[in-house]
């Protein structure tokens, strides 16, 4: 990022907000320059004008600007290693069978933000469901069905820095595709062993055939790819 814009936003970050004039006199440039990096960081929704502010006397009110959420990935933050620390005292705290059932209650209140009806419908349209919800926590998830068999794969972990020293995560996933599916996921590939992506395999003959798609409830589906 250009330097005067990081240093707009890191005036906003510890003011709150602020006016071009304020942002000038901090800058030592003038208003005209200011401007011109906040429309582009306005352009990039890293700034926005939540308000305007009087000016005393007869002038016109002043534009107050403040960073929005996505602004904030430009600062320092310690979640990885909050993160990793936590896992790393869970597992010396809790019994491998306490930590499995820890990732199965992840995995169930994750399942939980799935849209509603998942359950209701035939299998290959939940697992088209099922990867559309995944790529919105992304994951990139795409399937792809062949012969009673349905092969969903994962392109993206989400968390690939901690599944590798954290394996009870990768636990989680299955637990989720479980759930998600309705059937039982048999994990074929997998990144952290150096894999492309994660690949589960699925049998769908116990779960019945597949009904015409004209049965499905109208769910939102994203990124997906059915090959």
């Amino acid at each position: 990022m250009h330097p005067v814009r990081q240093k707009i936003l890191e005036i906003l970050k510890r003011q709150g907000h602020a006016t071009v004039g304020e942002l000038a006199e901090h800058l030592e440039m003038a208003p005209v320059s200011v401007r011109h990096h906040l429309d582009l960081l306005i352009g990039d929704n890293l700034v926005w004008t939540p308000r305007t502010r009087r000016t005393p006397g007869a002038g016109r009110p002043q534009r107050v600007y403040a960073l929005t959420e996505e602004a904030h990935q430009y600062f320092p933050n310690n979640y990885q290693q909050l993160a990793e620390e936590s896992l790393r005292i869970l597992k010396e705290l809790l019994t491998p069978e306490q930590m499995d059932e820890v990732m199965t209650t992840l995995a169930q209140r994750t399942a939980a933000q799935a849209p509603s009806g998942l359950t209701a419908l035939p299998p290959c349209r939940r697992i088209e469901a099922a990867v559309g919800f995944l790529s919105s926590l992304g994951y990139m998830a795409e399937y792809e069905v062949s012969e009673g068999t349905a092969l969903l794969h994962t392109c993206n972990c989400p968390y690939a820095q901690l599944a590798s020293p954290h394996g009870e995560l990768c636990l989680m996933d299955l637990h989720l595709i479980r759930l998600l599916t309705g059937l039982d996921p048999q994990r074929v590939a997998h990144i952290t062993d150096g894999d492309v992506r994660c690949s589960y395999r699925m049998t769908l003959a116990d779960a019945g055939q597949p009904q015409s798609p004209a049965l499905a409830l109208d769910l939102p589906i994203k990124s997906v790819t059915n090959a």
